[in-house]
């Protein structure tokens, strides 16, 4: 359900990041990008006006009874054959991935109960505009991207605080 035009604006921006290379900061060794693009953290009030309209409504109607703060947001851009290390965002409640392009199925969440019989890990084919939440502290990683288009995302991290001001039932 996410505007088009928005999610287009925001893809507009890919060719410019990645000509520019102090959005990234080479000395991070916990970025998961490989043969890709991985911004640096921004700001989440620096965030484009009507998308963080559109989040933090989604953030709001899914988590009624938290106050949530997004601590940063960056691009992941993955050119053909680009994958992502598996990782986490364990010190995050939540990671939160909008998808500027089709996902083609490539994320792939390590399911921690691998063990059991009937339980298995899983992927999501996300379509372009759709964004997906998972608990922060899920391994996950994403497979080398295997199209000539670019499969591009905006990842962010949410921390949950109670909220003293709600009342619940």
């Amino acid at each position: 359900g996410a505007p088009q035009q928005l999610v287009d604006e925001l893809y507009e921006k890919v060719d410019i990041i990645k000509k520019k290379k102090d959005l990234f900061d080479l000395d991070d060794y916990n970025k998961s990008n490989q043969g890709g693009y991985q911004t640096s953290q921004f700001n989440w009030q620096e965030f484009h006006p009507q998308g963080k309209e559109y989040i933090e409504k989604i953030i709001t109607d899914i988590f009624t009874n938290y106050l949530v703060s997004i601590s940063g947001w960056w691009y992941n851009i993955n050119p053909q054959g680009a994958w992502n290390t598996p990782h986490s965002h364990g010190v995050s409640n939540y990671a939160l991935v909008w998808y500027l392009t089709d996902s083609h199925g490539l994320l792939q969440l390590i399911n921690p109960h691998s063990n059991r019989i009937d339980s298995k890990d899983g992927s999501f084919n996300t379509k372009k505009g759709d964004v997906l939440i998972f608990p922060g502290d899920i391994i996950h990683y994403v497979m080398p991207n295997t199209k000539e288009k670019d499969r591009v995302c905006i990842s962010m991290n949410l921390k949950l605080y109670n909220n003293p001001d709600l009342q619940l039932c």
